[in-house]
């Protein structure tokens, strides 16, 4: 399978989930107090377009993690330890995962409503008039000091959503936990790489913990957690995200001209070809399955070569 068919496949079905869980926290809310809806239903509408990058990793880390037999552990700096190896955990998991395999779009959706909340903050932060097309939530709900402080509080609100979403996935506790503490890491990291961006700090460490912990190696880790994977993928999968993050970024930057701070465009270039490099290099390590080495090298392909 090509990795356009493989993203185009998993959108539909994140999509499908994204719009489930969406509409099911709408019905919450209206339950606490109907003058919520308005808001809320923006922020939904806020939801709505984008690649679907991450959750597409999301679903991709899950599908390499559980074609392989990992016994191994889940290192304290990448989630708590796993203390059973895969074949004693939940019953679930040893037996028919088709459950699981629905369970993972749920995840995939929530990430994407991560990082709708995400772009909700950065809009305001940066000032931007529109996302997607359309009025950043910030100016869709109202102008001055109100539409930013209900786009704040919303874009917390999707924070805490997503995480609820994975907390209630009916995964193991032994492959969940692990997972929630990735995600939680993730969510740290770009909050800190968004203070280091404003403070004008090295790009290349803004890079790498707004763009690629938080759009490359977090979801791949997440699926991958999911997915039974031990300690050795989820430290790959790192590894791999941080080469190719850094690439698309720079791939971003040189896109809207903005490379200064990389040195100039040619020395962007060659930045960017480094740590492609260094992502490839730890591909044969990922995986041995040919069919999946082969998405993920369509995949940094495409991140890297796209021209939007």
């Amino acid at each position: 399978m090509e990795f356009q068919e493989f993203s185009k496949k998993a959108i539909k079905r994140i999509d499908k989930q994204l719009d489930l869980l969406l509409a099911e926290w709408r019905k919450e809310v209206e339950k606490i107090d109907k003058k919520l809806l308005p808001l809320v239903d923006k922020f939904i509408v806020s939801c709505s377009g984008g690649k679907r990058i991450r959750g597409v990793l999301v679903v991709l880390g899950y599908e390499i993690a559980k074609g392989q037999n990992n016994s191994d552990v889940i290192p304290a700096n990448a989630g708590i330890q796993l203390n059973k190896s895969r074949s004693e955990l939940d019953p679930r998991l040893r037996g028919d995962d088709r459950k699981q395999n629905e369970e993972i779009y749920k995840i995939a959706a929530a990430y994407e409503i991560l990082h709708s909340a995400v772009l909700v903050h950065d809009d305001v932060i940066d000032q931007s008039p529109k996302r997607r097309g359309q009025p950043s939530l910030y100016r869709a709900i109202g102008r001055g000091h109100y539409g930013i402080s209900q786009a704040i509080s919303l874009g917390d609100a999707g924070f805490f959503l997503a995480m609820k979403i994975i907390s209630e996935a009916k995964f193991s506790s032994e492959r969940k936990i692990p997972a929630l503490e990735l995600f939680s890491k993730v969510m740290l990291d770009t909050a800190l790489g968004e203070i280091l961006d404003l403070e004008k700090a090295d790009p290349l460490v803004v890079a790498k913990l707004k763009t690629a912990y938080y759009t490359i190696s977090g979801p791949l880790q997440l699926g991958a957690a999911l997915g039974g994977g031990g300690q050795k993928i989820v430290r790959d999968f790192r590894v791999f995200g941080e080469g190719l993050g850094v690439a698309f970024q720079i791939k971003d930057d040189l896109l809207d001209g903005e490379t200064d701070f990389w040195g100039g465009a040619e020395k962007a270039k060659n930045k960017a070809e480094k740590y492609i490099d260094q992502a490839m290099k730890i591909l044969p390590e990922i995986t041995k399955d040919s069919n999946m080495s082969k998405l993920l090298e369509q995949m940094a392909e495409w991140l890297v070569k796209r021209n939007k």
